[in-house]
């Protein structure tokens, strides 16, 4: 019978059925901010030109960060980027086309959104009882809220739980902070602290109202 309780006792531990591991719930206030710094990312299309001795090698070609986190160009191939920023591709390229060519000149340039590329600042993800559940990405100006994220989200749906939208966020360490948002109360009560700041890779997830 111990041993049977035993087995029970771990299968429990394995599942999670004892809480999250490495999530800790914390208030606005303490949720540990993020730096976004603008990178290569998958999804997210950069123009590349390339000179060598005042001829053109590549005319502006517009590439995309591949679901494996490179891109391939004429003559160097497949370059790993995801994670580069653009000054670190730009060195990247010119180190490999030297190999070829003399003193060759590269040109490395983010695609705006606008024009159907990805955020190099990155994305959040919005879930739950939202108009449209999915990817939101960050702007240039890196000023993305939790309001404005489920705005872009389309809104929550009627039977949202307003007051406890659940932000999750990864923090270096493989943890996870948590944090519940009363969204109702950041209009009526004027809580903007509440009203968080978004970092890349974080999830806001909306629940139902269990009324």
């Amino acid at each position: 019978m111990r041993r049977i309780y035993l087995l029970t006792l771990g299968l429990l531990v394995l599942c999670g059925c004892f809480g999250s591991r490495g999530v800790t719930e914390v208030s606005a206030s303490e949720l540990k901010p993020g730096v976004i710094v603008p990178q290569l990312r998958v999804g997210v299309k950069v123009r590349v030109s390339v000179s060598a001795s005042g001829e053109p090698v590549l005319n502006e070609e517009v590439k995309e960060v591949s679901a494996s986190g490179d891109i391939v160009l004429p003559y160097i191939n497949s370059v790993k980027c995801a994670g580069m920023t653009i000054e670190q591709f730009q060195e990247e390229l010119t180190k490999r086309y030297r190999e070829f060519y003399v003193d060759p000149l590269v040109s490395a340039y983010y695609v705006p959104m606008s024009e159907g590329g990805s955020s190099p600042y990155g994305s959040v993800l919005v879930t739950g009882c939202v108009a449209q559940q999915g990817v939101v990405n960050i702007p240039q100006t890196c000023d993305l809220t939790v309001m404005q994220a489920l705005q872009m989200a389309g809104g929550m749906g009627q039977w949202a739980n307003v007051n406890g939208v659940r932000l999750t966020r990864n923090m270096a360490d493989g943890t996870k902070q948590q944090v519940t948002i009363d969204t109702e109360g950041i209009g009526t009560r004027g809580a903007t602290e509440q009203n968080i700041v978004l970092m890349p890779g974080d999830v806001l997830y909306v629940p139902e109202s269990n009324w």
